[in-house]
């Protein structure tokens, strides 16, 4: 089954995100389970909730890496639980678990996920107009792709949730590059 990862800002106490990010998010996840992917997730609020609920209400499989060791923290749309109590450093499981990932708008956690992805070889698709780095992550890469000069594996940008669904399932089936760390060599990384 190819694993699709959303990404993008969760939400704080007396924080909203814009509602078009959220409906964008949302769409992602239902075209995510409509094409017989999982889709995988930090599984709590905002945008992880969106794609979550979108695709939980398409009948899809949703996957949460959550940040937190209590899987009631989980929000209500993740069918499948892992309550890492690893903090942001479980961006590396829904970075690196998927075929593909999504980005919907996002703060620094998400970017971090993107260079996480990025240095696996993991294809990123990113939907312009959905705030964040989302919007601001252009103009900084090499060529309009590339986060540096190792070129590991493009970035792509999209104007809507539809085309996002449509590459990223295109792409999760490229061969992964990686940065051919140590790290990520033999059976643990492969």
């Amino acid at each position: 089954m190819i694993k699709i990862g959303v990404i993008g800002r969760s939400w704080r106490e007396g924080e909203y995100l814009p509602p078009h990010v959220l409906e964008v998010a949302e769409a992602v996840g239902r075209g995510v389970a409509e094409a017989g992917a999982a889709l995988v997730s930090g599984g709590t609020g905002g945008v992880m909730e969106a794609a979550c609920k979108g695709a939980f209400e398409a009948g899809g499989l949703t996957i949460g890496f959550l940040p937190y060791a209590d899987p009631a923290k989980a929000n209500p749309y993740v069918t499948l639980v892992f309550p890492t109590g690893m903090g942001t450093i479980r961006n590396v499981l829904t970075a690196r678990c998927c075929d593909a990932i999504v980005m919907v708008g996002g703060g620094v956690g998400t970017l971090n996920e993107v260079t996480i992805a990025y240095d696996s070889g993991v294809p990123t698709v990113i939907v312009q107009g959905t705030t964040g780095w989302a919007d601001r992550l252009g103009p900084t890469l090499d060529e309009g792709v590339w986060l540096d000069d190792r070129r590991v594996t493009p970035l792509s940008f999209v104007p809507d949730a539809a085309t996002a669904v449509v590459v990223a399932l295109e792409r999760a089936r490229e061969p992964r590059a990686g940065s051919r760390l140590g790290a990520f060599t033999g059976w643990a990384g492969q």
